[in-house]
């Protein structure tokens, strides 16, 4: 049996590097750097097993790109079949995104589900849809009630379930051109929903272990990632530049740093003020345009709203 894990980044620095390097190690499996460097901020370095692509890619394979500008973000699957594409010959394709800790035992986990025969080891989420920021990517591909989601930063694939989810994104994008389909499901959609629908063997990640704190927020520091021993799969874990960034992009109310007994404050206020000013401003400014924009389009409303007419005391109506 062959397998493969593809450590997928779009930036290479001092912590993508570190991050790289606590990736688990054996003989069982190969290790590869799947560098999206579109940008140019991901080249080759120098003794690293990179294999790097582009969007560019993406698209001679056939692959739509979908609304958002970041292709491979609103398609986290795609790098998926490029990898696959190049080197077919593997078993299993372990997807482990560059923000993610691993802390369990690989080697174990593949032997279980080879032999097993287990296709897709995934976190995939039974809560209500409601909440999806991207439930409206999905309408008009799939039925409501047939929407499944799927999060996967860290997730095992068989070559056979690859092949599979590949088909399917090219039946998707013939239909979308021709304008048989007018939305284009986020990737977490996409995934969960086919392999719902397929008859392959999916199996969830807590299976073979914990993962109390594998979601996109809140962001864990990645020295601190030694204190949730007893976690198997732990993402995002960022430095403290990205931690920051990450902290106050999910702060729904950045004017809560005002405020010294909030938890957003506290978590600031461990660094300096000049580490995040910048951040906090742009978040302060967007915060006031949206409330701004909001009362604006509340006094407009009413402002036209159809006026009644009460009839005068004493009058009848026919």
């Amino acid at each position: 049996m062959r397998c493969v894990i593809l450590f997928r980044t779009h930036i290479w620095d001092d912590f993508t590097l570190r991050q790289y390097m606590r990736l688990p190690k054996s003989d069982s499996f190969d290790s590869v750097i799947l560098a999206n460097n579109t940008d140019g901020l991901c080249p080759p370095v120098e003794d690293l097993p990179f294999v790097i692509f582009t969007t560019d890619d993406l698209l001679k394979m056939g692959l739509e790109s979908g609304p958002d500008k970041n292709m491979v973000w609103w398609n986290a699957d795609y790098p998926l079949y490029y990898y696959s594409s190049l080197f077919p010959n593997y078993d299993y394709y372990i997807l482990c995104e560059y923000d993610v800790f691993i802390n369990c035992d690989l080697e174990k986990i593949i032997k279980s589900i080879s032999t097993e025969k287990k296709d897709i080891i995934a976190l995939t989420s039974s809560a209500s849809l409601e909440d999806c920021i991207y439930l409206q990517s999905a309408d008009g591909v799939y039925p409501y009630e047939n929407i499944r989601k799927t999060y996967f930063p860290f997730a095992i694939f068989s070559k056979r379930s690859i092949d599979f989810l590949y088909e399917r994104r090219l039946v998707l994008s013939k239909h979308y051109r021709e304008k048989k389909i007018y939305n284009w499901p986020h990737c977490e959609l996409f995934v969960g929903t086919e392999i719902h629908a397929s008859n392959l063997n999916v199996i969830q990640l807590t299976a073979y272990g914990k993962a109390d704190y594998f979601s996109h927020f809140p962001p864990i520091l990645e020295e601190n990632v030694f204190y949730l021993r007893e976690q198997s799969y732990i993402h995002p874990v960022l430095d403290s530049k990205r931690f920051l960034a990450s902290t106050i992009h999910y702060e729904g109310r950045p004017e809560r740093f005002f405020n010294p007994f909030s938890a957003f404050h506290k978590t600031l206020r461990h660094y300096p003020f000049s580490f995040y000013a910048d951040l906090l401003r742009k978040a302060l400014l967007t915060r006031f345009y949206r409330i701004a924009n909001s009362i604006k389009k509340s006094l407009l409303k009413k402002l036209f709203a159809p006026k009644m007419i009460k009839p005068k005391k004493g009058s009848q109506h026919v």
